[in-house]
């Protein structure tokens, strides 16, 4: 496998993967590890590339298999070089790249591949479930984007995240963990709690009610009691600098993220920071990440309903049973009441005949136009209609 601790700059990229066959070898690398590949058919270890088809054939029985199906390249018209060469540029990038930058080096044929790429490449940026913090960990929440701001409720256009910072020594930050929350309850704050912070670390945070009874969890609890938020920053300074870099970074490359997508975008953020002394080691997670995830099409990432993003937060199960009667007793009520308009348009519109000369009249009208009979009407409607003349 290629040692991508020489690989410093572009031109060394250019020359370790210049071509497809060298990038198909160091996926085949990647996804079988040192045991290798093995044909399914018959064991036999040996194989030839066949790099227009992204795929390797066993030289004893000639099966074809694909290296890149069930991954995230799954389908590609691009050549594994121009794959390897765009995630080079994400991961050794400080800020990054954007979808539109993306499309005008790459000579995308529009936008929306550019953008599908970037959402396919961040789905390999979550970090794993066991890479949990230790030690020391600040915990806070802020706003992003702009709107009116009432306390912690959600108005306008604005999106909450909370963060999760270990402390590095006495001065400096360590990992990141980040999730986009649909509010700060305590179910929310807590859940994000269990999944990012290791049992037995020690939880520094504000005073916010959403984190009463983190010490019940196995952990230890610090609220911090500040007055103003220029003094919650001062005794939660890490957690507080990941928020102003993590703002910087998505206006500065992104312009605008949507809260359907911010997920993806946090994901992206977390695995640059824990890796920013190393960025070549986010093009190898990256590679390594892809060829286990699950692949997405572009319709995938627009429907209708928000995408699930690896690390979402927690949504309540519903009562199934509860459901199903609400819902029939909304349909009964709609029956009911369509029935009820139904039969009133029908006793007002429905045809009444002069018993005289047969020919319709209008409702409860006093005589007949066409034979001059006068009428009375009764709350019988039709059997009601007498004439007054017999």
């Amino acid at each position: 496998m290629t040692d991508l601790y020489h690989v410093k700059s572009i031109k060394d990229f250019m020359t370790y993967f210049n071509s497809d066959d060298k990038c198909l070898a160091y996926l085949i690398d990647l996804k079988f590890g040192i045991t290798g590949w093995k044909c399914e058919i018959c064991n036999y270890k040996d194989y030839t590339y066949l790099p227009s088809h992204n795929a390797v054939v066993c030289k004893r029985c000639g099966r074809e298999e694909s290296i890149i199906s069930n991954t995230v390249m799954r389908k590609t018209r691009k050549s594994l070089s121009e794959w390897f060469w765009t995630i080079y540029t994400i991961s050794t990038q400080k800020t990054g790249i954007s979808a539109m930058e993306l499309y005008r080096q790459a000579d995308f044929g529009s936008y929306q591949t550019a953008w599908s790429w970037l959402q396919k490449l961040r789905l390999g940026m979550a970090l794993d479930k066991q890479d949990q913090l230790k030690g020391t960990v600040e915990v806070d929440e802020t706003y992003l984007y702009s709107g009116e701001k009432q306390g912690r409720s959600l108005i306008g256009n604005k999106a909450l995240v909370v963060a999760a910072v270990e402390r590095y020594k006495d001065y400096a930050s360590g990992r990141v963990s980040l999730r986009h929350i649909g509010s700060a309850s305590k179910e929310n704050l807590q859940s994000f709690i269990k999944d990012h912070v290791a049992k037995g670390s020690t939880i520094k945070t504000d005073g916010w009610t959403g984190y009463k009874g983190v010490d019940k969890l196995g952990y230890a609890h610090i609220p911090v009691q500040a007055d103003t938020p220029e003094n919650v920053s001062k005794e939660l300074p890490r957690v507080h600098q990941v928020f102003a870099n993590l703002k910087a970074w998505l206006i500065g490359t992104h312009r605008f993220v949507s809260k359907k997508h911010l997920q993806n975008y946090l994901n992206e953020f977390t695995l640059r920071f824990d890796n920013r002394q190393h960025p070549i080691e986010v093009f190898n997670d990256i590679l390594k990440r892809m060829m286990f995830t699950r692949p997405r099409a572009y319709k995938d990432f627009i429907q209708p309903r928000k995408p699930k993003y690896p690390n979402p937060y927690p949504i309540r199960k519903r009562n199934h049973n509860r459901q199903k009667g609400y819902t029939f007793l909304k349909v009964l009520g709609i029956v009911i009441g369509v029935g009820a308009v139904g039969l009133l348009i029908y006793a007002i519109a429905k045809p009444y005949i002069c018993p005289v000369c047969k020919k319709p009249i209008a409702y409860q009208q006093i005589q007949c136009p066409h034979c001059n009979t006068n009428l009375v009407w009764n709350t019988g409607g039709l059997n009601g209609l007498q004439n007054t003349n017999k």
